[in-house]
């Protein structure tokens, strides 16, 4: 079994206590409705297994026939069901992903399989066999989940294959933000390049940012279901091929569709890296890692406004668009080399279809069950986040919170060069101060440690395991310090009479709140919505985006009305009311998530 941080004796304790196919301990069976011991009609009668209790209340919706059904079965017995009458009615819709009732009976398989299951056939996996009706008629089955070292699992996997992975998957996103942020500084000279207004210079952040908000909604979910992989592999070959326009074609037009699209496929880097954390990391790592992520975000943002404003004004805005080249196919180079599937349902599938190949017998897993047809998988992909973003609360209220948190950074794109510019300095050296991001990076990256900290006590006074809200405590200093630093930033920013550094400070400042503020959801997100927190994490990530693409529209307008000092007070204001969120969170999360569908699903044991 692998060891992540040497601490041997605490991981294999958290291996069991925190399965990746099961929120329950299996050192203490939860209470389930699979209740041992029954005798299946299809099996002989010396085999003793498991089945659902026939007093689990059951939808009796016809339509819901792709399901999972098995039965008590003895001769003689009052409940020996002789036909499929009876199987229906104790089967649910698992096809329907979307259902409460669908979601807790795949979480009960898994319970069932990891408490139950017995090493057969293989050797290497857990087994037990079920009677389903996948749409032909009832058949029996064999389902089959981890074992508890399995080292196929990405929970067991070493730290070095992890963090080369995360690594990967963040360079991925780095790629892509600095080539959105890059926008404001380069409407300098590309106004001029293209012949168009600044306005119209902008859709190249406003179109990729729009359909980066959208694209989550299918691909983060259909990740769950197809893999991670093929979807990074073949969105960032798209991402390269689509800055061969930007490179030699001066038509902007043609350049805005090229944008349009890029950004669709960029997108994964910010919805699907959480979720390939919440694959690898168990939760008192989860912190570092997103940590990790969070601060090769800013880096982008910190690296690729400087970097690319100086190229701009010494090389021209064409060779800013080759050097975005080159990063993509550094990008599609290293993705090739360290990335591997890391969705622990699509691997434990694919085993299954091995050992049916071996045995001759068919081997399913839990996740399987819901898949019907391609149909149905888009049906779900496309309408889980924003099921979740409208039913959520939790969802719906970080969303708001993070969404406007992140579009404030695009609109201090345009501020930090107008306010640095009215000292003196010119655009590339005005730009340079987005490198106040990396510095507020580097100090959020060292205040989760404490937040790390703080998660671990909480996990100790809590059996092993700490609530989500745990998650919590740093972010909600940083709710309160992004509008504090605001204000200041808004009010000290004064050629003549404030020196320069002050303003920058505040930045700095402001900044470290918006870290702790995004890394505090993420790992929230992860932890609260675990197997289906890609869809959670892509409802934020419309928030976040369709906001941060918005914004920046009317930025500048609005600091050349209002001026520099009313324009960031409005801004600290609204965050100001916003931080009740993570606040509220900490004190009411507990109670909101029981109210969950989703959440009361994964928590049932809390």
């Amino acid at each position: 079994m692998t060891k992540a941080h040497g601490h041997e004796q605490e991981d294999d304790v958290e291996k069991i206590a925190y399965s990746p196919s099961s929120s329950t301990t299996r050192s203490k069976a939860p209470e389930s409705p699979l209740d041992p011991p029954y005798r299946s009609k299809y099996l002989s009668e010396s085999e003793n297994h498991d089945t659902f209790d026939a007093s689990l209340p059951i939808s009796t919706n016809p339509k819901s026939l792709n399901r999972l059904g098995s039965v008590h079965h003895a001769p003689g017995s009052a409940q020996n069901y002789s036909s499929g009458e009876k199987l229906a009615r104790m089967t649910s819709g698992l096809s329907r992903m979307s259902s409460h009732r669908a979601m807790e009976m795949e979480e009960d398989l898994r319970r069932h399989i990891s408490i139950h299951g017995k090493k057969r056939h293989s050797g290497d996996v857990l087994e037990d066999r079920v009677v389903v009706d996948l749409g032909e008629g009832e058949e029996e089955v064999i389902l089959v989940d981890w074992l508890a070292d399995d080292p196929e699992n990405p929970f067991n996997w070493p730290t070095w294959r992890k963090y080369s992975i995360l690594l990967t998957g963040v360079f991925i996103t780095f790629t892509g933000a600095a080539s959105l942020v890059s926008v404001g500084i380069l409407s300098t000279w590309g106004t001029e390049y293209f012949h168009v207004s600044r306005e119209m210079f902008i859709l190249q952040l406003t179109l990729p940012m729009l359909s980066i908000a959208f694209t989550p909604m299918a691909l983060a979910p259909l990740s769950e279901v197809v893999g991670r992989n093929v979807i990074y592999q073949v969105t960032s070959i798209c991402n390269l091929l689509l800055f061969i326009p930007q490179c030699v074609s001066k038509n902007h037009n043609g350049v805005l569709a090229a944008r349009f699209f890029q950004g669709a496929m960029s997108s994964v880097g910010n919805s699907m890296v959480g979720g390939t954390v919440s694959d690898m990391f168990f939760p008192k790592q989860r912190g570092t890692a997103m940590s990790v992520f969070s601060v090769m975000i800013f880096s982008a943002q910190a690296s690729g406004i400087p970097a690319l404003g100086w190229v701009g004004q010494n090389l021209g805005i064409r060779w800013s668009y080759i050097i975005q080249t080159i990063a993509a196919g550094l990008s599609v180079i290293l993705n090739l080399v360290f990335l591997k599937e890391t969705r622990a349902d699509v691997l434990l599938s694919r085993r299954a279809k091995r050992l049916t190949e071996k045995t001759g017998k068919k081997h399913m897993c839990a996740a399987d069950l819901q898949k019907s047809s391609l149909f149905s998988v888009m049906r779900i992909s496309l309408v889980r986040p924003f099921q979740y973003l409208a039913t959520e609360p939790i969802v719906t209220a970080l969303s708001a919170w993070i969404g406007f948190a992140w579009s404030v950074v695009f609109i201090f794109q345009s501020s930090v060069i107008l306010v640095f510019e009215s000292y003196g300095f010119n655009p590339a050296q005005a730009a340079s101060f987005e490198a106040t991001l990396a510095i507020a990076a580097a100090i959020g990256f060292t205040c989760q440690f404490h937040q790390d900290h703080l998660y671990n006590r909480s996990a100790q006074n809590n059996g092993g395991r700490a609530p989500p809200e745990a998650r919590l405590y740093w972010a909600a200093y940083g709710g309160l310090m992004f509008p504090l630093f605001c204000f200041i930033y808004a009010w000290t920013a004064k050629p003549g009479v404030v020196h320069w550094i002050v303003p920058a400070l505040a930045l700095v400042g402001s900044y470290v709140g918006v870290f702790m503020m995004y890394t505090g959801v993420y790992t929230y997100l992860a932890d609260a919505y675990e197997t289906y927190s890609s869809s959670a994490q892509a409802s934020q990530s419309f928030a976040r985006n369709l906001l941060g693409g918005l914004f920046p529209l009317f930025t500048a307008q609005m600091y050349k009305g209002m001026g520099y000092q009313y324009a960031n007070t409005l801004v600290a204001s609204v965050g100001l009311v916003l931080s009740a969120a993570p606040i509220l969170l900490i004190f009411y999360g507990k109670a909101l998530r029981k109210k969950s569908k989703v959440c009361s699903t994964l928590f049932k044991d809390e």
